[in-house]
């Protein structure tokens, strides 16, 4: 398997497979939105993403999983940085359920039905929302953050965007482009445990669909098949589950 040079990036794009497990991810490695590698053996194309997500695409044969799984998934591997692949295909997910220390989950894919924002939620008292800027972007601290996803600040306030809900010096709550590309943008999205149900995760994801609608993309939500919270936040506003695909990683 070889890394692509970043000259070479554009030209994996025709390999991306739309009816997969999402594309947003791939694309903004391609298009140099997002750090991230890219690798080739003859027809056969895996997508690395910054944040860990990897995606195959192409005439992918056991030879080449054979290398993803040794290269990423064994635990003789020698990368740090965590490896997690995206499977739409039953028979690759039976190659890498038969090889050692694999873990095997789902996760959901939703999509943004609606044309509009149906509603203009209040903000709760002494809170406010604001652009996430560089010092925001250092205090956000969780789990879903910026730095899941960017590499460090300089990048993120290139590309991306974020808003943040802000209790005097508390960052409460928090939307980013945790992907984006030319047509999508992922949205990531945390509360902070003591300002939950308070309706914080309602109002600032609505903030970033209404900056997906200002930039003519996409808005887009993924989250792990066990996260009801999540699925329930999606759905509540205006998101629908569109499809599924396993995640492959280590144990």
């Amino acid at each position: 398997m070889n890394k692509l040079t970043l000259a070479d990036y554009e030209k994996a794009i025709q390999y991306i497979d739309k009816t997969g497990c999402g594309i947003v991810y791939p694309l903004s490695i391609a298009e140099m939105v997002q750090n991230g590698d890219i690798f080739t053996s003859k027809h056969s194309v895996l997508f690395w993403h910054y944040s860990g997500f990897a995606f195959i695409y192409g005439d992918y044969n056991e030879h080449f999983l054979n290398s993803v799984y040794k290269l990423f998934l064994s635990d003789n591997c020698e990368t740090s940085r965590r490896f997690i692949l995206f499977v739409k295909d039953e028979k690759v997910k039976e190659f890498f359920l038969n090889k050692d220390s694999i873990i095997l989950e789902k996760r959901y894919f939703f999509e943004y039905k609606k044309s509009f924002l149906s509603n203009n939620r209040v903000l709760p008292a002494n809170l406010k929302i604001c652009e996430i800027n560089n010092d925001l972007f250092d205090k956000i601290q969780g789990n879903v953050t910026p730095l899941f996803s960017w590499c460090h600040s300089t990048e993120f306030l290139k590309y991306g965007k974020g808003y943040c809900i802000v209790d005097r010096e508390n960052v409460a709550a928090w939307a980013f482009t945790a992907a984006i590309s030319s047509d999508e943008i992922d949205i990531g999205v945390e509360t902070k445990s003591e300002y939950r149900y308070l309706g914080l995760g309602t109002i600032i994801a609505e903030k970033m669909i209404q900056y997906c609608f200002q930039q003519h993309k996409r808005p887009v939500w993924a989250c792990h098949s066990n996260n009801i919270a999540s699925q329930r936040l999606a759905n509540k506003i205006g998101f629908e589950k569109v499809t599924e695909c396993y995640t492959i990683r280590k144990s």
